[in-house]
């Protein structure tokens, strides 16, 4: 757990370095890729990362949490003048691997791609930790996600009984033909 903690934040701070958004980008929660790499794709050429390190790393084994903090070292293709930013990453062991599941500046100059520390601000695209936990109810015993499983599958079943709603009415197919066949 420990190593592969190791190898996930050494791979995803390589490819930030290195401009490999797709590599970067499997170590995201699969909903949080398109915004991600439009975020990043958004300053591919205006940003030259020059190094990063690790300076600090803590795992939480028990509930499969982990933070790490990196020193990137970075300036813009206009202004040569070398930058630093630190930024916070938190990680969540899920099926067998890392996510990161939130990543902010904590020091250092602003960077675009990295979401800024606000106290309860909600990060651009990545969900943040308690959301994920919840969204894929880690740390819950088996039979409180069996109760939570079937609750939702109550509730997809009451609104498919329903039918569409006024909301729905937009997305459903019409059966009229084109002028051109009436």
């Amino acid at each position: 757990m420990i190593d592969k903690l190791y190898d996930s934040t050494r791979i995803y701070n390589s490819s930030l370095r290195w401009g490999d958004w797709d590599r970067a980008a499997e170590y995201l929660p699969q909903a949080c890729t398109d915004a991600f790499l439009d975020t990043h794709m958004a300053v591919d050429e205006k940003v030259v990362v020059l190094d990063y390190e690790m300076t600090r790393m803590e795992i939480d084994k028990v509930n499969g949490v982990a933070v790490s903090q990196v020193q990137i070292q970075w300036h813009t293709d206009r202004n040569l003048v070398v930058r630093s930013t630190t930024v916070d990453h938190v990680w969540q062991w899920y099926e067998g691997r890392w996510i990161l599941v939130d990543e902010r500046r904590s020091g250092g100059r602003p960077l675009a791609i990295f979401a800024e520390m606000e106290e309860g601000a909600q990060h651009p695209y990545l969900p943040g930790l308690a959301a994920f936990r919840d969204e894929f109810a880690i740390g819950l015993d088996p039979s409180e996600k069996r109760a939570r499983e079937k609750e939702q599958r109550a509730a997809e079943k009451a609104r498919a009984e329903q039918g569409p709603t006024i909301e729905d009415l937009d997305s459903l197919p019409t059966r009229q033909k084109p002028a051109s066949f009436n």
